[in-house]
Parts: structure tokens; C-alpha cells; sequence
């Protein structure tokens, strides 16, 4: 396993010039998301919890990423554990919700969803698991190697998977106006349960948000070190400048930041992501091989039509 993740994958099987190009392009989708992200925290996630944040939002805008760069520094295996206890908080409270919405509403498998709506839903999962590809940048630092890495992609996919699986089956049937909200784990958990729910769902949301771009700067860091065998530290500052200066810029202009620095950013994700996927024959060979990067090569394309289209989303 190497600190590379991805990028050690394509030069395992493209060699050395088309994994620098792809770590350029999956950094330079990192790079703007974990900014515009800190925006999309601010000013769409918490106000519609938390009204009273409003007078607030410039301070956070400019104090979450200083924070962030705080936590990265500290020990790994800190930082990590923090992220795994948010990420277990989080499948939980899915579940609750998931079983509050049993108890108010009646799921019936009468009704067809259109066929935009699946499509919709089926972009929005497969974007979700692309970022189970960013514990593969800690593949050097985890005991066990290639075999514990494994382990732990196949059991933490499977844990989620079957989360959302059982959060769905009672989802269609709570009403339109619930699931379209800003926030609709917040507006499900306070019709059903009450504000306490709301707001630990509120918290948990921000939070989880939060968390997965502490793990995506420490992904980032790791493959600048793998691509100019820089001291971790130094790739952690280096990444710090730009995070913390485009968030100061956003705050001329916050809904024009982030419309303008999404789409670019996840199109470079799904382009990062179909590289791997188009040279993965050519590192295990066979009919089986070919099958699977087609599959694969669809979902990625899947993605950029979403995205194209309007509907894709942190």
C-alpha cells in the first residue's frame, strides 16, 4: 500500500507520467471542494437548524477552515478516531430517524418512483462511494497492509450500504415537503421526534461534513508527499494557504463561490475516477477485468451526466 492511493494505482498500471497527471487532476478536485465546502456548511446547512447563526456566519466562514488546519495537525491516529466516532454517530442517528419515520408514516412498495427520480438517487449514492476511495491514502500507515485495507473498505461499505438501505425503505413515504427541505434529516427528525433530535441531526450533518474534509486535506497531504517526497507537515501547510485564503475571498460573494467551484470540482473528481477505472484492465487482465471497468466507466459517466444535468451535490 502506498500513500499514493489512487495515483499509485494508475502507475502501477500506466506508469509514472499518467500518475502525475491524475493526482493533479483528483488534487486540484480536492483543492476546491474542502473550501467551498466550509461554504456550503455556513451558509446552507446550519441556518436552517439553527436560525440564530445568521449573525455568526462570517466568523465561521473564517474560523472552520483555521480549526481544520488546527486538527489536521494534530497525531493521526487522534484525528482518525475522531472521524470514526462521527462517522458511528452518524449511522446511528440514521437509523433512529430511519425508525421515527416507521412509526409516523407507512411505506408501501405499491408506487413506482420515475425514472428520474431513481436516476437521481442512484447518481447521488454512486457520488457518495466515490469517497470510500479516500482511506487508500492510508494504506502506508495502517497495520496490516494491502489485506487490513481491504477489510476495512469492504466492512465500512457494507456497514453504510446497509444503513441507507433500511434509512430508504420508509423514506418514500414521508411527505414531499419533509424530504425537500434544506435539511431533511433535521425537518423529518423534528416533525416525528422533536427539536432535541433536529438538532443532534443538525450537528451530526454539520459535523460529518466537516469530518469528511478533515479526512479528504489529510488524503491531500499525503499524495503531495508521494509525489515530491515532501515532509508531511509541509504538505499540510502548503495546503493550509489556499484553504483558508479562498474562504476569506468567498465571503464577497458566498452563493457565487460555491456555484462556481462545483461543478469544476466534482467534473475533475468523476474524470480522476474514470482514469482509474480505464486502466484497471491493463493491471489485472481478463474478460472479468474488462467487465468491471465498463461498469465502472458508467457509473463515473452516470456522475458527469448528473452533474451536467444540474443534480449533483455534496
Amino acid at each position: 500500500m502506498s500513500a499514493g492511493g489512487l495515483s499509485a494505482f494508475v502507475e502501477a498500471a500506466a506508469g509514472r507520467p499518467a500518475a502525475v497527471a491524475h493526482a493533479w487532476i483528483w488534487a486540484f478536485a480536492y483543492f476546491l471542494y474542502i473550501p467551498y465546502t466550509i461554504t456550503f456548511v455556513v451558509y446552507d446547512l446550519l441556518p436552517p437548524v439553527f436560525p440564530g447563526v445568521h449573525a455568526y456566519r462570517v466568523a465561521l466562514e473564517l474560523l472552520l477552515p483555521v480549526a481544520i488546519v488546527g486538527v489536521v495537525f494534530l497525531p493521526v491516529r487522534v484525528v482518525l478516531a475522531l472521524l470514526g466516532v462521527v462517522g458511528a454517530a452518524q449511522v446511528i442517528v440514521l437509523l433512529v430517524v430511519a425508525g421515527f419515520e416507521l412509526t409516523h408514516a407507512h411505506p408501501t412498495f405499491a408506487s413506482s418512483p420515475n425514472v428520474n427520480d431513481t436516476g437521481r438517487a442512484t447518481g447521488g449514492l454512486a457520488l457518495l462511494f466515490v469517497c470510500a476511495s479516500l482511506p487508500l491514502y492510508f494504506g502506508s500507515e495502517l497495520r496490516g497492509g494491502s489485506r487490513a485495507m481491504r477489510g476495512v473498505l469492504a466492512g465500512s461499505v457494507a456497514l453504510v450500504g446497509a444503513a441507507f438501505l433500511v434509512a430508504a425503505v420508509p423514506l418514500g413515504a414521508v411527505p414531499e415537503q419533509l424530504r425537500d427541505a434544506a435539511v431533511p434529516g433535521a425537518a423529518i427528525a423534528q416533525a416525528y421526534s422533536g427539536r432535541t433530535l433536529a438538532v443532534v441531526v443538525g450537528l451530526l450533518t454539520a459535523g460529518g461534513t466537516l469530518a469528511l474534509i478533515v479526512a479528504e486535506y489529510l488524503a491531500l497531504a499525503r499524495l503531495l508527499r508521494w509525489l515530491y517526497a515532501i515532509p508531511l507537515r509541509t504538505s499540510y501547510a502548503w495546503i493550509a494557504v489556499p484553504f483558508i485564503a479562498l474562504d476569506a475571498v468567498s465571503l464577497v460573494d458566498p452563493d457565487r463561490f460555491y456555484d462556481d467551484l462545483l461543478k469544476p470540482s466534482l467534473g475533475a473528481l468523476f474524470v480522476s475516477q474514470l482514469a482509474v477505472f480505464l486502466v484497471f484492465p491493463r493491471f489485472r487482465r481478463g474478460p472479468a477485468a474488462v467487465a468491471a471497468a465498463a461498469i465502472a466507466s458508467g457509473l463515473a459517466a452516470w456522475g458527469l451526466y448528473t452533474l451536467i444535468a444540474g443534480s449533483a451535490a455534496t
